[in-house]
Parts: C-alpha cells; structure tokens; sequence
C-alpha cells in the first residue's frame, strides 16, 4: 500500500519516538552535537559539503557523521550515548538508495564488544518494528565473517595477491594495479562475487582486512568492524573502537596522503578528537546505521522517496 505524504509523516514520527525511547528504556544519553565544523570527516572516499558566508569570513563543513564530536562526550565520562543527526555527503545522489542529506543515528557503548554491537543493534531493530507492528522472521540476524564470504564465493583469502589474480582471471578492470588501492581491489571483488550472493534478509559482515580498519582497532590482523546489510542495502557500520591516539594520528597523515592522491582537498588533522583519545576513552563499541534506509527496509519499500516526502529537494 502507497503511503501519502502526511501518513509517510506521521510513520516517520512514530518511527523516530520509537528509537529514542530504546536508547532512553537503556540508559543512553541524548546528545546533540554540531553540524557545522571546521574540519568534517577524514576518510578518504567521502566528500562533505563546503559552507562559507556571503562575507567569507567564516567558512566550514556540514559534517558527513557525528562520530568525532560524540567520542569527545565519552571522553568526558559518558558512558553510553547516542545521536539521531542530520548528515550530508557530496556525490551520493544517483540511485533509490542515496542522498545528499540524510538522517543517521549513531550511538556508543562502554565496555560493549563487536557481538556484543550486534546484538544491541539487532535488539534496537527488533524492538522498533515489534513497536510499529511491523513483523520480522523469528530467525536471528545471520553473520558471517569477510573472510568466509571470500573462501565461499571467491574462493580466496583477503592479501593483495590472492584479489589482483583473481580480478585478473575474471577480468573485473582494465585499470593498472599500480594505479588501484587495496580498497579498490577488495570492492571490486566485493561487488562482483559476493554481494550478488546476498539474500533478502539482515546479515552482519564482521572482521574486515587490516587496510580497511578505518577508526577500529586492528587485532590479529584483523580490523574489529562490522557492516549490516539488508539484500544488498548496506543498513549499517561499527567500529570497535581504536583509541590509542599515537596509532590514530598515524592513520589520519595516511589519509591526507591518500586524499592527495585522490585529488580531492585535504583536511588538518582533527587536533580536538586526538586530544579526546589523549584524555581516555574507555573501551568501547561505536554503530552508525541509515534511518532513511533502514525505516524504507522495515517497510518494505524499494526507494528512500517512499519513505520521505522531501527526499527529491536536492
């Protein structure tokens, strides 16, 4: 059944109050952090919307995630927190599944594991259709790590020569190896081997290669993060969190290297984030999930136009 705009209104408020009453019945704090920053985000693949003035004294950037300011609460003692934020990316427009804005929640729990994550998100997405009467399998969230997806469908493990050789047997690109980074290698195996495996159900892909740790910390050569995904909608993202500040300025000049290379315009690093890691964070797990994304899966729906009546502005 088609929603109006009103009735897709009113879901989307029911939808809303229902996650945050989640998070409140768990004892998360509420916080509400900046949109605007000096310096947004530093990965490497995302591009955040520049803002300045019409005098140009002030300039800054509509933040493309809430994470960096929300580590800075748990460094104040905080222990478990969480944000519903308007967040924005450059150049996701182009299919039912991207916008240029976009809401995401992202919260984080002290002394939480991956697993520990995943039950927490599960628990969350369960919790909120039961409150919608929007019925899901009984069946628990499948997950399966990166490497037995790689052995099962691609027949390989994750190192460079085991991805190049077999990109080459398949001939997934006619680019140069020299001119591709690993993550480039990975995603082409990714897209072409096994997301066309993937069924129409919630699954948790854990335990990534070391080069893709992002900001999650990397143990037994192994990057400690999760991705959940519906069919092939990535939902959401986890870190188990990397906070040793020595490592993650290290990681962060890699990242200006390789934006450099990208051609694309490159950020200070983040000072106020590393003095946070500086101050202490205690172990933690961090998930960021698409509500747009995720209220269109529980739906049913096949576009982000279906769930918002405002998705087509920009």
């Amino acid at each position: 059944m088609k929603l109006n705009n009103l009735e897709i209104l009113s879901f989307r408020s029911r939808f809303l109050h229902a996650t945050r009453t989640f998070f409140h019945e768990k004892g998360f704090l509420e916080i509400d952090t900046p949109s605007l920053k000096k310096i947004p985000g530093m990965e490497p693949y995302l591009d955040p919307f520049m803002v300045g003035s019409p005098s140009g004294v002030e300039k800054g950037y509509l933040i493309t995630s809430p994470e960096y300011s929300l580590k800075q609460a748990l460094s104040l003692g905080a222990e478990k927190v969480y944000e519903i934020a308007h967040t924005f990316r450059s150049g996701e427009k182009g299919s039912s599944y991207h916008t240029a804005e976009f809401l995401m929640l992202e919260f984080y729990q002290t002394g939480a594991n991956l697993h520990q994550a995943m039950d927490l998100l599960e628990e969350l997405i369960r919790w909120v259709a039961n409150k919608l009467s929007l019925p899901l399998p009984e069946k628990p969230f499948q997950r399966k790590s990166v490497k037995e997806l790689l052995s099962n469908w691609a027949g390989i493990d994750w190192d460079r020569n085991s991805l190049e050789r077999k990109i080459a047997e398949l001939s997934l690109t006619n680019l140069s190896f020299d001119s591709m980074e690993y993550e480039d290698c990975f995603f082409l195996i990714f897209l072409n081997l096994l997301e066309p495996n993937f069924t129409s159900e919630f699954q948790f892909i854990y335990d990534y290669p070391p080069e893709m740790a992002a900001l999650s910390r990397i143990e037994n050569g192994v990057a400690k993060r999760f991705e959940l995904y519906f069919g092939k909608i990535e939902l959401a993202n986890a870190f188990y969190e990397l906070l040793d500040p020595i490592e993650q300025r290290s990681r962060f000049e890699k990242e200006q290297v390789l934006r450099r290379k990208l051609g694309k315009e490159v950020f200070p690093v983040h000072e106020e984030f590393l003095q946070a890691l500086e101050r202490g964070i205690p172990e933690c797990s961090g998930i960021s999930i698409g509500l747009d994304r995720l209220l269109m899966v529980l739906l049913g729906r096949n576009s982000l136009s279906e769930v918002s009546p405002y998705w087509r502005e920009i």
